[in-house]
């Protein structure tokens, strides 16, 4: 029992930081009406990584910021198209395909053709128990970055969604803005990808926005339930999952959705 209990310093940082950085986006996505794209995003972010990895062995260096440079000009693809024209949930639904597939090819390719020298599973079901110091420290700078820029510019970017054209005739350049947000949740989904896992990462960007939804007043009270419910999610999660010998990412996800269903309820019952 001792060992399952276990608390490593590394697992808590790592966890809770990613949690932050993904419930502070989690509104923007919400009020800027990206929930489709971002549902896409983890499809991109797995393709970037399988080739992130290929170019981190052909030309060495670090497979995930290979997999960051990778990965916004594909993201930025999908923004062009809709600022061209086409329709958003055609665009997403192309860029869904296109990198699913390539994704699957691009894994296949690495796994037939060079010898693993990282768990390519843990990318796709998410593990902060295997997370180094080096791990830590760069999903704790990277969701730190992505709070801070979030942060910043949280209000604007909630202005847009609510209103683009009020938000436009105030002097605020919408289209640069949608291509930071593209950039700030592209940065997201590959850098932290390793966490909570292709699968689960779906869940952490969506989910904290929803729940806060259910009772917030105004948009600080969306951001400020959003990052609460996540890190609250994320810590207990990592508790159960030592508890219970479960994936950690799979833990987090069910705690997130038991607090929606809560937060319903309580909604439902005034």
């Amino acid at each position: 029992m001792e060992a399952q209990m276990y608390l490593d310093l590394n697992w808590v940082i790592v966890i809770m930081s990613t949690s932050l950085a993904f419930s502070a986006l989690s509104p923007i996505i919400s009020a800027r009406r990206l929930n489709f794209f971002a549902s896409s995003l983890p499809h991109a972010a797995l393709l970037s990584i399988a080739l992130g990895y290929m170019m981190s062995i052909f030309l060495a260096g670090d497979p995930t910021l290979w997999a960051v440079i990778v990965s916004i000009p594909l993201s930025y693809l999908q923004m062009y198209l809709v600022h061209r024209g086409v329709n958003e949930n055609t665009a997403t639904s192309v860029f869904v395909a296109f990198t699913t597939s390539a994704s699957v090819a691009a894994l296949y390719y690495i796994l037939t053709m060079f010898p693993a020298k990282v768990s390519l599973w843990s990318y796709i079901l998410g593990d902060p128990l295997l997370a180094s110091w080096e791990d830590t420290v760069n999903a704790a700078v990277t969701s730190i970055a992505l709070i801070l820029l979030t942060l910043a510019f949280y209000e604007k970017e909630v202005l847009i969604g609510v209103d683009r054209d009020y938000a436009i005739l105030n002097g605020i350049n919408a289209k640069l803005h949608d291509y930071f947000v593209i950039t700030l949740l592209t940065v997201a989904s590959v850098g932290l990808l390793r966490v909570v896992g292709f699968v689960i990462e779906h869940v952490v960007m969506l989910l904290p926005a929803a729940i806060a939804a259910t009772s917030a007043r105004n948009s600080r009270e969306v951001l400020l339930i959003s990052m609460l419910s996540s890190a609250f999610s994320g810590f207990m999660g990592l508790l159960l999952a030592i508890y219970l010998n479960i994936a950690p990412s799979a833990a987090f996800g069910l705690i997130l959705f038991t607090l929606y269903l809560i937060f319903l309820v309580i909604k439902g019952e005034k």
